[in-house]
């Protein structure tokens, strides 16, 4: 099949508003294995929006050679309404400002659905299996009455996305090391993906109650496998958050290298024909999400750093001070664990209480824990 875009309009929420969703097809529908990708769902989160751009130019050009295999779904940007949301020349695409939800909380929680309708429907085949929790999905999907924008928006992420073998989700921090973030039931499958995106930090979850776009497929395939643990139910899609560093880094020589990265993930993966080439080397151990500590200011005040992003800090090290020119007095931030401070704003001024760093602990995740 020819590269083909289709356009999925979103309810307007008001007067004169009208908003809608580009989506990219290539391959054959229903060919197998499907990769899904989206950027953009925190609309300020920029750079997967440039690295997309510059995959679909290489799989265009795949996919008029007959060399896409599968099927494959990307929408470049996933929320208009985000990205529409300009304060003080400023995108909040974050939250919802109607609300004040994160736009990647909320979807769609189709758990219960899915088990009620797959109920004495499974057997021996895995196969088989993984095509009826699929079906279940969709109908599960379908069953519900959504009617807000930002509602329809996720409701409509999910529906393009629940049969694929692949989902990956771009975003970016305020300064970031390149990271991923993976359940426990795709990994260590996603090594592959983790190694060829060059992967500072890895850190593996649970699954999010809070019902995130990632969790939203990882949780219905963990639940039908705790379900029927004398049946065959293996992760229906691998799914994954691609962290792509700051936001402000959108520029070629980091997002081209990243587009390439993702091109050769899905050769690897069988879905774009060619060979890959050599798996780059592991860049880091597999952490434990249980090991994550966010740091939040004791204080309020002037953040001043002594370790850079990627720096090891010890536990009791002090890494950073707070400093409060009213009083000029400078109050310690302490690691409370051994790790890599991998992530922090960019803002370096912090309200007391408010997130602004955080250090993936030396919590490392071992298979089967």
């Amino acid at each position: 099949m020819v590269h083909v875009t289709q356009r999925i309009d979103l309810p307007a929420a008001s007067l004169g508003t009208a908003r809608h969703l580009l989506v990219h097809r290539f391959g054959t529908p229903g060919a197998r294995p499907k990769a899904y990708l989206h950027a953009g769902l925190h609309a300020a989160e920029l750079p997967g929006i440039v690295v997309l751009e510059h995959l679909l130019d290489r799989l265009a050009e795949a996919d008029a050679a007959g060399q896409v295999t599968g099927e494959i779904v990307v929408v470049p940007f996933a929320n208009p309404i985000g990205l529409a949301q300009q304060v003080l020349m400023e995108a909040q695409g974050r939250y919802d400002l109607d609300t004040n939800r994160n736009y990647n909380r909320g979807f769609p929680d189709l758990v219960e659905g899915v088990l009620e309708r797959v109920a004495g429907r499974l057997g021996q085949d895995a196969a088989a299996n993984v095509a009826a929790v699929r079906t279940a999905m969709a109908q599960a999907l379908e069953a519900r009455n959504d009617t807000r924008e930002p509602e329809v928006l996720k409701a409509t992420l999910l529906g393009l996305s629940l049969d694929a073998d692949i989902v990956l989700d771009l975003h970016s921090a305020w300064e970031a090391l390149l990271h991923l973030l993976v359940s426990d039931n795709n990994w260590p499958d996603a090594q592959d993906l983790a190694r060829q995106i060059g992967a500072e930090v890895v850190l593996v979850d649970r699954g999010n109650r809070m019902v995130t776009f990632k969790s939203a497929h990882v949780l219905v395939w963990k639940a039908v496998a705790r379900a029927h643990p004398d049946l065959p139910v293996p992760p229906g899609a691998m799914a994954a958050v691609v962290e792509l560093r700051g936001q402000r880094d959108v520029d070629d020589h980091l997002t081209r290298p990243d587009a390439d990265a993702l091109f050769h993930f899905l050769q690897r993966r069988g879905v774009v024909a060619g060979h890959p080439g050599a798996l780059p080397p592991e860049r880091c151990r597999a952490r434990s999400s249980k090991g994550l500590w966010r740091m939040f200011g004791e204080t309020f005040g002037i953040l001043v750093y002594h370790r850079e992003l990627g720096d090891r800090v010890a536990e009791g090290e002090t890494f950073c001070h707070i400093v409060d020119p009213q009083t000029r007095r400078r109050t310690p931030v302490v690691a409370p664990v051994d790790g890599l401070l991998y992530a922090r704003r960019s803002h370096r001024f912090t309200r007391q209480g408010q997130y602004f760093c955080a250090i993936a602990g030396d919590l490392f995740h071992e298979s089967g824990s």
